[in-house]
């Protein structure tokens, strides 16, 4: 039997989605099926964290296999805009005009089964943003950390790739790790991925045209037809997956290859739609029909 070569073998499929979907018990609540907390934002940027958390909420609830129970905090600067821009959801202020750390962020942290953390928050907030994530992994949370708090990582200690997934597209992966990241060579990519993973102790989503997903043992290579996703705000959609599929019960590596895997043909049966002038809701609204 012809043997399939190692680099076919570590491609994305269909059966990366099938592992991370389950059937809801009939009789489980919104809270038994998954809790995500979405923590983002600041009083520059408001639309990331809302993206990320509708993502969490509406793709896993199209695939009946996700998040129940869904929450997100902004500044309170920011509060009224995010409402507005998703009426659907829950959203609380925390902080004036950047995310503070106190009790009530703590308790809904205890609750929460995933966090998803750090869409348009200031590069100031980076302490706080640590202080945070090693909150929640000392808890037992699984942690998405996306934007600046890929950068805050290295603030944080107690770090495992079972409990902390970072998600750095190329240029994030260099202000990480001072290495450039080869666009074209997806071994080269592999190699610095799991190298990264090591070192940071997380699993690591590599986005770009090959995207690479690894928790420094395991790794995995994603690669879309099209470039119909390389537009802002895509990457928070992605990350709010990561975290609906993590809260209700996968584990943080195979959420990641599902998320990105699901993320990635989303973005092939766009560009046949709308071409290139694809905006990242769209992932949101095609999500509830894609399977």
């Amino acid at each position: 039997m012809k043997r399939v070569p190692k680099f076919t073998r570590l491609l994305t499929n269909p059966e990366d989605l099938k592992r991370v979907m389950k059937a809801r018990e009939v009789f489980s609540n919104k809270y038994s099926n998954g809790r995500l907390l979405i923590i983002g934002g600041s009083h520059e940027y408001y639309g990331a964290p809302v993206i990320a958390f509708s993502a969490g909420r509406q793709s896993l609830a199209a695939l009946r296999a996700g998040a129940g129970y869904a929450k997100a905090f902004v500044p309170n600067s920011i509060l009224a805009t995010a409402r507005t821009l998703s009426p659907n959801t829950i959203i609380e202020g925390l902080g004036k005009n950047d995310i503070v750390f106190e009790k009530s962020l703590k308790v809904e942290i205890e609750k929460a089964d995933a966090i998803v953390i750090g869409m348009g928050m200031s590069r100031k907030s980076l302490t706080t943003i640590a202080k945070i994530i090693s909150y929640a992994i000392e808890r037992g949370k699984k942690v998405v950390a996306d934007a600046e708090a890929i950068e805050a990582i290295k603030l944080v200690r107690n770090r495992d790739p079972k409990n902390l997934v970072i998600t750095p597209h190329d240029g994030e992966f260099q202000r990480l790790a001072g290495l450039k990241v080869p666009i074209r060579d997806a071994k080269g990519r592999i190699k610095m991925a799991k190298e990264a993973s090591k070192k940071y102790r997380s699993t690591v989503v590599l986005k770009g045209h090959y995207t690479i997903i690894t928790d420094g043992t395991r790794a995995k290579l994603n690669v879309p037809k099209t470039a119909a996703l390389a537009t802002m705000g895509t990457g928070d959609v992605l990350s709010g997956m990561i975290g609906g599929y993590a809260a209700a019960g996968a584990g943080l590596f195979e959420a990641s290859v599902a998320a990105v895997y699901l993320h990635s043909k989303i973005g092939d049966i766009l560009r046949n739609k709308l071409r290139y002038h694809i905006i990242a809701t769209d992932i949101i609204d095609i999500l509830n029909n894609i399977l």
